[in-house]
């Protein structure tokens, strides 16, 4: 699945997440240069096509960049970024327990944050045993002994949620899913609606936004939109529906196939990939509802 054509990029900047990420240039330079913190005097130069390596660690946050323009004169920008994710997830499988994301891969390092079995969020890098993901904004590490590798086929295939309307996928919902895919990783955060940060409705209000199409903000009135459609039709680009009360909406994630949505989760995991058979999503499984 190619992201190139839909892919967000911050102030004009890309990171593309690999065992190394690059930088790309600012409107037309003719070379670049990426220095870690101000007062690094050596740099590494290269022609605007070829990316710049930057370690992992250096993958989000603030960056001082410096470049030439087309008139030969040196300028600089420091650009606040999130690193792109790559093709390839990691799904945690922690045999139901949280897994710790640490700091840096080892478990002296400090605690970052915590996921779930059937979460996945991209793979910017592997270094001894341990996975470097990208999770709310900021890039942890997880060891190698919980996580399954999969590429964004796996998790998107259409015939993997027993729905026999699975052969006439609508083409624009797969689109749809293949723009939202790429802010897996992004921040949580309440009251947003992108494109730096987002909460659950804010993100697929967003997302759909970039197709021409209106949702209501929240995930109380986005319910309202479109038509009702059951579990087992289920297709790419449906809203999905949760409730912790049983009497409206309290949450909104986007289904991308193969019993998956993508969601702005909560302030601790941000946008991430899980799947419907996890047993919170179960229980509070309330509607769906189809836009297209």
């Amino acid at each position: 699945m190619s992201h190139s054509k839909l892919a967000p990029r911050l102030l004009a900047m890309t990171l593309v997440a690999a065992s190394a990420l690059s930088v790309t240039a600012l409107a037309a330079p003719t070379a670049i240069r990426v220095d870690r913190d101000q007062n690094t005097t050596a740099a590494s130069q290269a022609a605007a096509n070829n990316p710049i390596s930057v370690d992992a660690s250096q993958a989000t946050g603030q960056i001082q960049v410096t470049y030439q323009d087309a008139n030969g004169q040196t300028q600089t920008a420091t650009i606040s970024a999130v690193a792109a994710q790559s093709e390839t997830f990691a799904r945690i499988n922690a045999g139901g327990d949280a897994l710790r994301v640490r700091q840096g891969p080892g478990t002296g390092y400090e605690i970052l944050c915590k996921v779930y079995d059937g979460d996945r969020f991209p793979i910017t890098g592997k270094t001894n045993g341990w996975y470097q993901i990208l999770c709310n904004g900021r890039t942890g590490y997880v060891s190698a002994d919980f996580v399954i590798v999969q590429d964004s086929q796996e998790i998107t295939k259409p015939d993997g949620n027993g729905s026999s309307n699975d052969a006439v996928v609508n083409p624009k919902g797969q689109q749809i899913v293949e723009f939202a895919l790429q802010y897996v990783g992004y921040p949580y955060v309440y009251g947003t609606a992108g494109p730096n940060t987002f909460d659950c409705s804010g993100f697929t209000s967003y997302v759909y936004a970039q197709f021409g199409y209106t949702l209501n903000r929240s995930s109380r009135d986005q319910v309202k939109n479109g038509v009702a459609v059951s579990k087992d039709q289920l297709q790419p680009g449906d809203l999905v529906f949760f409730s912790t009360n049983g009497s409206y909406p309290t949450h909104v994630g986007l289904y991308i196939g193969d019993g998956n949505i993508v969601h702005a989760s909560t302030p601790q995991d941000g946008v991430k990939i899980s799947s419907l058979d996890v047993s919170y999503y179960v229980q509070n499984y309330f509607a769906a509802r189809r836009i297209l």
